[in-house]
């Protein structure tokens, strides 16, 4: 019966345990093992480098987003700074010609008053040393 066994390829380890496979292709077989058990420990391993690598660099690429759009805003803050300070200018520009206005209305007007004033100086006294 050990003859029809070892045909099938049924054979028995060192330790009396029944094996299907010989000694030689169970060898290999566990050596594949080990291999692939090894290389998966190194996939898993390179995996767990890459994630690390994508998040630092979403990180990076996040924080140069904000930057981005802080410099976009600071942008466009100065160039609105400028507007600012033009419309800023023409309003005090405005101001100072109202006020030039006024100030040459109040000119005419006590121009006008002191003209007045020297006219009813002039008649009273004329009146003063006409009714003496």
């Amino acid at each position: 019966m050990s003859g029809a066994a070892e045909n099938r390829g049924i054979t028995f380890d060192e330790l009396f345990r029944i094996r299907v496979l010989d000694p030689d292709k169970y060898n290999q077989t566990e050596s594949l093992k080990e291999e692939c058990s090894a290389f998966t420990e190194k996939i898993t391993s390179l995996s767990s480098l890459t994630k690390t690598l994508v998040d630092a660099v979403d990180a990076q690429a996040a924080r140069i987003e904000t930057e981005k759009l802080r410099a976009v805003g600071k942008r466009n803050q100065a160039s609105a700074e400028a507007e600012v300070r033009k419309r800023k200018k023409k309003e005090a520009q405005a101001l100072i010609a109202e006020k030039q206005e006024e100030l040459e209305r109040m000119n005419v007007q006590y121009e006008s008053l002191m003209k007045v004033k020297h006219e009813q100086e002039l008649l009273i006294a004329k009146l003063s040393d006409s009714s003496m």
